[in-house]
C-alpha cells in the first residue's frame, strides 16, 4: 500500500471527494531544493513541484507555466526560497481572480501543516 493511500484511509479523503464529485487536491510544492519533509502536506493531496534545483532565468514566467493548471480547492505548499513562494502566489491570483487562495504554512510546533486561506 502507497503512503498516499494509506493518508486517503485515515482520513476518509478519498471517499469525501468521491461523494462530492470533487477532483483531488494538488498541493504545490513550492521550493524543496533543501529537501525538507512534506510527508505530512500528502494529506492535502497529491504533490506536484512548482521549482525545482535548476536555476531560472525567469522565474514569474516559470510559475505561470507549471501553475496554470492550479484549481480552486488547490494548495501552495510554503516551502524554501521566500521570493519563489511570493511569485506562486501573485502568480495563481493574477491567474485566478476573486479565487481564494489556499497555502500551506509549516507549523514548527507540531510539525504539521496548516491551511491558511487568502483573499485578494
Amino acid at each position: 500500500m502507497s503512503y498516499n493511500s494509506s493518508i486517503n484511509e485515515i482520513t476518509g479523503k478519498e471517499k469525501m471527494q468521491d461523494e462530492l464529485n470533487l477532483e483531488p487536491a494538488v498541493v504545490w510544492v513550492i521550493d524543496n531544493t533543501q529537501r525538507k519533509t512534506i510527508k505530512d502536506a500528502v494529506r492535502f493531496g497529491e504533490v506536484e513541484h512548482v521549482f525545482t534545483d535548476m536555476q531560472y532565468i525567469d522565474p514569474v514566467e516559470h510559475a505561470r507555466e507549471i501553475l496554470k493548471d492550479f484549481q480552486e480547492g488547490d494548495y501552495l505548499c510554503m516551502i524554501g526560497n521566500p521570493l519563489l513562494s511570493a511569485v506562486a502566489v501573485a502568480v495563481v491570483a493574477q491567474n485566478n481572480p476573486g479565487m481564494e487562495i489556499r497555502v500551506l504554512q509549516f507549523d514548527s510546533r507540531t510539525f504539521q501543516y496548516v491551511p491558511v486561506y487568502l483573499n485578494f
